[in-house]
């Protein structure tokens, strides 16, 4: 069976089982239907959510030999090549604890990277807290991918994974209307996530290709404190990427938002 259909249907048993719970981290209201506002409001968090793996793919990125030219610095500003596999990686203010082991089209795991290396897995752990135009939020992520194209000879880099992400989040609504606040339990399945190199060398490092699916269990609060719950939502958000630097998010299939990569920037379709 190909891996992607093993996680979609492990996603869909995750669903399952948070429908029938009312959701695990919650310990206030039970389930309640998403309507268009929530919808609004999921895809914001949508979005605050991918910092923890943007932050791993800047890092992966950045610290491949042949992801990028040899001599093009690291993507925004990221640490150098040496310096990006110490134990601890910092991004911003989100610290990754990261290890990494390439292997060869065999799949044969190798000492570290070299002419035989084709692809690498990733895993990471990563706390911290970060803050956006419209957003404010601490996270913690932990993450296992991979890479593969890695080779100086191919032009894509692919990313294939599972992320699970916490996030107290205090935002403004969709309609800047509104200060929101949100805890956020989710598991993410990464497929066949694409990123160009020559994109990457010009500082572009968002995906071309793709989709990303996540399992969402989330308490929307009255105030930052995390027990002041006013209601509990569980959805599915399926998230498209396509080549013109933009994506597609959709809650629950029923609610759309373009999402500008490039701005950050979502819009109801």
């Amino acid at each position: 069976m190909p891996r992607h259909a093993i996680r979609l249907g492990a996603l869909l048993i995750i669903a399952s089982i948070l429908n029938g719970c009312g959701g695990d981290t919650s310990t206030g209201p039970s389930t309640t239907p998403v309507n268009q506002t929530t919808a609004d409001d999921l895809a914001l968090q949508t979005v605050a959510s991918f910092n923890g793996v943007g932050g791993d793919v800047q890092v992966i990125v950045g610290g491949t030999p042949s992801s990028a030219a040899r001599a093009t610095p690291a993507p925004r500003g990221a640490l150098p090549f040496r310096a990006q596999w110490d134990t601890t990686v910092v991004q911003g203010n989100i610290t990754y604890t990261a290890s990494r082991t390439f292997y060869d089209a065999n799949d044969n795991p190798l000492a570290d990277y070299g002419p035989n290396a084709t692809w690498l897995r990733w895993t990471s752990r990563a706390t911290g807290w970060y803050e956006g135009p419209r957003d404010t939020a601490t996270v913690v992520h932990t993450a296992l991918l991979d890479v593969h194209g890695i080779q100086a000879g191919q032009d894509t880099l692919k990313f294939d994974g599972e992320c699970a992400d916490t996030l107290e989040n205090r935002f403004r609504s969709y309609d800047g209307t509104r200060t929101r606040y949100f805890y956020w339990v989710s598991n993410t399945s990464i497929d066949d996530v694409r990123f160009l190199k020559s994109l990457i060398q010009l500082g572009a490092s968002w995906p071309v290709h793709g989709v990303v699916t996540i399992v969402v269990s989330a308490d929307r609060l009255r105030s930052n404190n995390r027990a002041d719950i006013e209601a509990h939502f569980d959805a599915i958000v399926v998230v498209t990427f396509n080549a013109t630097g933009g994506a597609v998010i959709a809650i629950n299939g029923m609610w759309y938002y373009q999402w500008n990569l490039a701005t950050g920037q979502i819009s109801r379709a």
